[in-house]
């Protein structure tokens, strides 16, 4: 009988979120603690295909409207791969929620490619999973950027634009990132889309916000580079604002990020898509982390994670 294993994790976006659709850098950092596992089960060809999962148990050809990526991704799979019209049952296992900006659809978009491929026994190159992930990924978010894709693929920060090739770097800095997960389901799709109604409306205005968090991202790199952690977090609060201009909070959010910086954070933001999902904030030290994460958790935050920044100084690959 076939079986098949694909892995993959979560990634935050520390800086550059929807100015990045419009062709400025953003940085990303992959979340290898929180990881996602299919595995690929082959089942008697008399029986239809079926997936089980936290988010769907049932037959592939039922998904809902809500996997409606994954339900594209794995139809394009069976066709490109599937020649004998082998039937199999899918498995996922994922500790990312759903709808956070912690990259939850793209990293299992990942997970399934390299399951699928390794199942069937065929050569995955990393062009062709990128390219696998961005097209569930269009279908799930609409105009994805492709940042997502490239950062749960990768064990290394990934600094991205559209009009200059993707540079996986290190940096040595000190500090820890907080993630709190406001509980509310981020609306990444619909807010791509209404940031470029925005944007079409009013060039000139979202246009300049846009640049300044692309501008907000160089600041960023410096930081990182620099070990600037004071800076880094003023940089985060400047960001905010910015995403804040674009309609993309809301109090629940906004409540995380007031309670974190009270408690000492150096600086806190929206990560993702905005309206819901998850909050980063920027904490000197493993001490100070603990203290916001209480802080973050006491003022409701569903799930916290506690990121060291210094894991990323050592050397890795893209892959």
């Amino acid at each position: 009988m076939l079986k098949g294993i694909g892995k993959s994790h979560g990634k935050t976006i520390i800086m550059g979120e929807h100015a990045v659709v419009y062709g400025y850098p953003a940085i990303a950092i992959p979340l290898v603690s929180i990881p996602v596992i299919v595995r690929i089960n082959e089942i008697d060809n008399k029986k239809e295909s079926t997936l089980s999962s936290k988010y769907y148990v049932g037959k592939i050809n039922d998904l809902p409207e809500s996997l409606s990526g994954v339900k594209f991704l794995i139809n394009l799979l069976d066709e490109k791969l599937n020649k004998n019209s082998v039937k199999y049952s899918i498995s996922i296992e994922s500790s990312l929620p759903i709808e956070r900006g912690l990259g939850s659809s793209a990293a299992i978009g990942t997970a399934i490619t390299r399951a699928f491929f390794n199942f069937f026994d065929d050569t995955l190159t990393h062009d062709i999973l990128v390219d696998y992930v961005n097209k569930s990924e269009t279908v799930t978010h609409g105009k994805a950027s492709g940042l997502d894709a490239l950062t749960v693929i990768s064990n290394a920060p990934v600094q991205f634009s559209r009009k200059d090739p993707v540079n996986y770097f290190t940096f040595k800095t000190d500090g820890f990132l907080v993630i709190a997960d406001s509980g509310v389901k981020g609306k990444t799709k619909e807010t791509v889309s209404d940031v470029k109604k925005m944007y079409d409306n009013d060039p000139q205005t979202i246009g300049e916000i846009l640049k300044q968090l692309g501008q907000c991202t160089k600041k960023t790199s410096l930081t990182l580079n620099n070990n600037r952690l004071k800076d880094l977090g003023q940089t985060f609060n400047e960001a905010n604002s910015l995403l804040s201009e674009l309609n993309l909070s809301i109090p629940k959010t906004d409540k995380l990020i007031k309670s974190a910086n009270n408690a000492g954070a150096l600086g806190s933001k929206i990560t993702g898509g905005g309206r819901g999902g998850c909050i980063i904030s920027l904490a000197r030290n493993l001490t100070s982390a603990e203290m916001i994460q209480k802080a973050l958790i006491k003022s409701g935050a569903e799930q916290t994670w506690l990121q060291p920044l210094s894991i990323y100084a050592e050397e890795s690959d893209g892959d």
